[in-house]
């Protein structure tokens, strides 16, 4: 049995603070996500068996339930992924307005610099600056994309992961 020590600055660091679900259903945010499938992925080569997720969080933010709600919430943002990752990772990684923006951006970035460059007229330099431009336009989506690919080979951690045992202790200092 691997079990992951990770210490969390507060509950509202551990999930996603935009979401209205309820803490049992929230997703969890992206650094809480990586954090915990990275060091799933470091302990798993270690030791075998399932995973235990131990979470360390201040003791001024302890309640009366609250354990079993971040450990059900938990649980189901790694079956969620495990699901996204696997069925629907390209389709979840292209925000349609974005992408639809950074591509129209790179051809008009792109056909700019090629007609400054066009002929002898020496201002490259500015035809450089709209190919560099061009290439910034496609830095978000790209990201994206690369996030999801990372997610996609990753998802069987998730599958572990939303099977683990997960413990909540409170620190007082």
């Amino acid at each position: 049995m691997a079990e992951l020590a990770i210490r969390v600055p507060s509950v509202s660091a551990l999930f996603d603070a935009w979401s209205i679900e309820p803490l049992a259903r929230r997703p969890l945010s992206d650094e809480a996500r990586e954090r915990i499938v990275d060091e799933w992925t470091h302990a798993r080569r270690r030791a075998g068996g399932a995973p235990t997720v131990a979470l360390t969080l201040p003791e001024a933010e302890r309640r009366e339930g609250l354990e079993a709600a971040i450990a059900a919430g938990l649980r189901h943002d790694m079956e969620t992924m495990s699901v996204d990752a696997r069925r629907h990772w390209i389709r979840r990684s292209l925000r349609p307005r974005e992408t639809r923006i950074g591509i129209a951006l790179f051809f008009i970035a792109l056909t700019l610099a090629a007609v400054i460059d066009y002929g002898d007229s020496g201002d490259s330099f500015f035809g450089q600056v709209f190919v560099v431009f061009a290439w910034v336009a496609l830095w978000a989506p790209a990201y994206r994309m690369i996030t999801a690919a990372s997610f996609r080979l990753a998802r069987r951690r998730f599958a572990e992961l939303a099977q683990a045992e997960v413990r909540v202790y409170w620190d007082a200092g």
